[in-house]
């Protein structure tokens, strides 16, 4: 069978970037990538109707559905699927190796449901006002057991894809906030930046009482920063404690990490905002994900390869049309990530907005870029106008000895 030339482009593409992986199941995934993008939707009805011009309305349903299934499951049984585990490393790579200049890497690791059918336990790259998953989980919404060992076993398969010389820093809600996680990222060399509730009970460095937040931040406009010892009903720990009550906020953050307190900037924890984002770009703005039926956790997991891999080519094209128009010239005529700095002002437009359009018109064209690029923005500074203090004591090295697992 024929295909378009701009589908064999997004064949040998992802060919490149999933090594391992069978080419026909490639194939497959290309099938729903540019089904998805051309229908700005991952329903499997959108994705059909686009594919229609390309094959017979029958081929191309067999072909789709078969690729969400368990091999038994196929019209012809056999032993082969899409394993979505062993493209978790690979889809981190892939980001990586389009990640210009800055050597941070930010992740966040947040939950999002389907109706009540299904939850998607999900790690995901931020950038630039939005999210590319890179690895995720599927539970059933209302099924038994507990979600830590589902998230613990996520941050393993992506382990050997982290640089060893890049800081990765690890953002997580109060909502999953455990000790195990915390000391699961520790171990594998990962920097969490983890919130937790406003009614902690904790001991800055050198302080002989307990106290809550709220005593060392009691107003907005105020942040306070140093080590200190944080007391829960499992364990207790050592971190350096940021405490930042910003401008217009409702109620301050309450943020651990293993950073020292001199490195850490109270805004930093505003980048978790872009994970809500992506959700966004995964449902009403991309792909549609809450108008698909889909239940089975195996087959969901399936369908968010598809949307993560359109998610990454469309910011990818998005980062080449506004590298495009921060030097004044038309994104065809950049073949190679031009030497610019990183972005620092706030986007007029959605990148993941534009670079839809653009990867629409290259399908439209019958020709896709070959060279794409990601281009993170700088790390947000200190929030102005905020009194900071910061707290220095000689016994916080010792009390980071004494109570951090190892």
């Amino acid at each position: 069978m024929r295909f378009p030339r701009e589908l064999y482009q997004l064949q040998q593409q992802r060919t490149q970037r999933l090594p391992g992986v069978r080419p026909a199941h490639v194939l497959g995934l290309a099938l729903w990538v540019y089904g998805t993008v051309l229908a700005k939707s991952a329903c499997f009805s959108a994705v059909l109707n686009e594919l229609e011009g390309l094959m017979r309305r029958a081929t191309a349903r067999q072909r789709l559905r078969e690729w969400v299934k368990d091999g038994a499951d196929n019209a012809r049984p056999c032993h082969s699927q899409v394993e979505v585990t062993v493209c978790f490393p690979l889809l981190l790579r892939w980001v990586i190796s389009w990640w210009e200049g800055r050597t941070t890497l930010p992740l966040a690791i947040d939950a999002v449901s389907h109706q009540d059918r299904v939850v998607a336990l999900v790690i995901s790259v931020l950038y630039r006002g939005c999210a590319i998953p890179v690895a995720w989980f599927i539970v059933p919404a209302q099924g038994p057991g507990a979600w830590m060992p589902h998230i613990l076993a996520l941050i393993d398969h992506l382990h050997p894809a982290f640089p060893a010389d890049w800081r990765t820093l690890v953002l997580v809600d109060r909502g999953l906030w455990s000790p195990t996680l915390w000391k699961h990222l520790q171990q594998r060399q990962l920097t969490p930046l983890v919130r937790i509730a406003a009614d902690s009970q904790v001991r800055p460095a050198g302080w002989k009482q307990t106290v809550t937040p709220s005593v060392l931040v009691p107003k907005e406009g105020h942040a306070w920063v140093g080590r200190a010892v944080i007391f829960g009903e499992q364990a207790r720990q050592a971190a350096t404690l940021i405490v930042v009550w910003g401008p217009g906020h409702k109620e301050r953050w309450v943020l651990l990490t293993t950073l020292p307190p001199a490195e850490v900037q109270q805004r930093w924890y505003g980048l978790r905002m872009w994970i809500e984002l992506g959700f966004r770009a995964l449902k009403s703005l991309g792909w549609q994900w809450q108008m698909t039926r889909r239940e089975d956790p195996e087959r969901v997991a399936r369908h968010w390869l598809v949307m993560a891999v359109a998610t990454l080519w469309v910011l990818g094209c998005g980062t080449r049309v506004e590298d495009a128009a921060r030097l004044e010239t038309t994104p065809d005529r950049i073949r190679v990530p031009p030497a610019l700095p990183p972005p620092t002002e706030r986007a007029t437009s959605s990148l993941f907005g534009r670079g839809m359009s653009a990867a629409r018109r290259q399908l439209g064209h019958g020709r896709i870029w070959q060279r794409l690029w990601l281009r993170p923005s700088v790390l947000p500074g200190p929030y102005p106008g905020v009194k900071t203090t910061m707290h220095h004591h000689p016994e916080s090295d010792i009390e980071a000895e004494r109570y951090i697992p190892q």
